[in-house]
């Protein structure tokens, strides 16, 4: 029984699915009670029963095998289907382990109920011995899930040694007043130095640090190392006090792990204690799928930062769940135009009326935007002309190390300037 609407009642007696068919959908008993059985030279063997709160058909839905048993109603029941689909995203979106492991145990289930081979018995329970090769499942799907669990466990450990042995660094990326190019802050950008492979980008290995909530050791490094290196570049814009109109901040990228812990706000206002710097040079970027994964939460968090007198961001603004609920709840100082939106902003007009739509409403709620990805001076001015207060993107610096960073800021002067002379210099 194949039915696509939510509910489905039945009569006792009635089939619910047979063994062998494709299983497009499991059920949910909200009420009654189902048997499992197979079918063996006329015989039918039960394999289990299932009662409300539980569930049936779940195995060839979930590793798209056909149905490894029949089921019928015993008694009168209400179910509520659970369609393919609602599963395998949710699937595809799981940790390659947690998927890896999950896929270990459908085989070893689809083993407990195997049709007999020549050499295969019944036993005196009733359910059928595996008889089955070793790897008989080891399915394409579950082989790739192998191998990225390899390589996120791989990642994983030398992550932690990475952590031990002091591999990672702070690469530094301007942030500008758009018009005049003075030198407003920087975004602070993890980078890691691996002995073999050179420099690592975060995107190959952030997933793994937030699947493993080593995330939350690397951000008190880089919170502890943004105590370090911040006196030292408010030192160099002393040196050049024309490329700016006032005091520098440092944004830092927070993750959703690091909310979730009570510790976390503490741990930052520790620091600027300890360093004596300013709190309102520091700003806390988070991104909005972090944030509509546990509003209350991060609310409460930010809220303690922000009475604490950091600033905070929300970083890729219009990318993710955009819900507007947010903005009046959260914190919020800055709000950061995704670069893709920049981009594509002298081309496109949608992408500029979106850019525009931001920074009125950035505007009615009286905070400032700072717009990712700026790379042509025609985007720089358009921007400028539109309202928009701040500027990042190659345009104006690449993210790049301290010593660079300290360079560049002793170095810089307002517009129209060419950054790459600026680095040279």
């Amino acid at each position: 029984m194949n039915d696509p609407n939510a509910y489905v009642t039945l009569s006792a007696g009635a089939a619910i699915f047979e063994e062998g068919e494709p299983g497009a959908f499991a059920y949910l008993i909200v009420a009654g009670r189902a048997a499992l059985f197979l079918r063996r030279d006329g015989v039918e063997v039960s394999v289990a029963e299932r009662a409300a709160g539980e569930i049936v058909g779940e195995m060839a839905l979930l590793d798209a095998g056909p149905r490894s048993a029949s089921a019928r109603a015993i008694e009168d029941c209400i179910l509520v289907s659970v369609s393919e689909e609602q599963i395998r995203h949710r699937l595809h979106n799981a940790d390659p382990i947690l998927r890896l492991c999950f896929g270990v145990i459908m085989a070893c289930c689809r083993d407990a109920v195997a049709l007999p081979r020549p050499n295969g018995t019944v036993a005196p329970n009733g359910t059928v011995a595996p008889t089955r090769a070793a790897g008989a499942h080891f399915t394409p799907s579950l082989k790739a899930d192998f191998e990225a669990s390899i390589d996120a466990m791989m990642t994983e450990r030398a992550l932690r040694l990475a952590l031990n042995r002091n591999e990672f660094e702070l690469y530094l990326q301007p942030i500008v007043h758009l018009g005049t190019e003075a030198l407003a802050g920087f975004e602070a950008l993890i980078r890691w130095r691996h002995p073999e492979k050179g420099l690592v980008h975060p995107m190959a290995f952030i997933p793994v640090a937030e699947a493993s909530e080593l995330i939350v050791e690397i951000t008190q490094w880089v919170v502890s190392e943004v105590g370090r290196i911040m006196p030292e570049i408010m030192r160099a814009a002393l040196q050049n006090p024309a490329a700016t109109d006032g005091p520098l901040f440092l944004s830092i990228n927070v993750s959703g792990h690091d909310l979730a812990r009570a510790s976390f706000p503490e741990m930052v206002g520790e620091m600027l204690r300890s360093t004596g710097i300013a709190p309102s040079t520091l700003k806390l970027e988070i991104t909005e799928t972090t944030v509509m994964r546990d509003p209350v939460g991060a609310t409460e968090a930010l809220s303690q930062c922000r009475e604490a007198g950091m600033g905070v961001a929300i970083d890729d603004f219009g990318t993710g769940y955009s819900s507007l609920s947010y903005l009046s709840k959260l914190p919020i100082t800055t709000l950061k135009v995704d670069r893709e939106f920049v981009r594509a902003m002298l081309t496109t007009p949608s992408n500029r009326k979106i850019i525009q739509t931001i920074l009125r409403l950035a505007d009615e709620i009286g905070i400032p935007v700072v717009a990712e990805g700026i790379e042509e001076p025609a985007e720089a001015d358009a921007l400028a002309e539109m309202g928009c207060a701040y500027g990042q993107g190659y345009r104006f610096g690449r993210p790049v190390p301290l010593a660079e960073t300290l360079a560049l800021t002793k170095a810089w002067r307002l517009a129209p300037y060419d950054a790459a002379l600026i680095v040279a210099a």
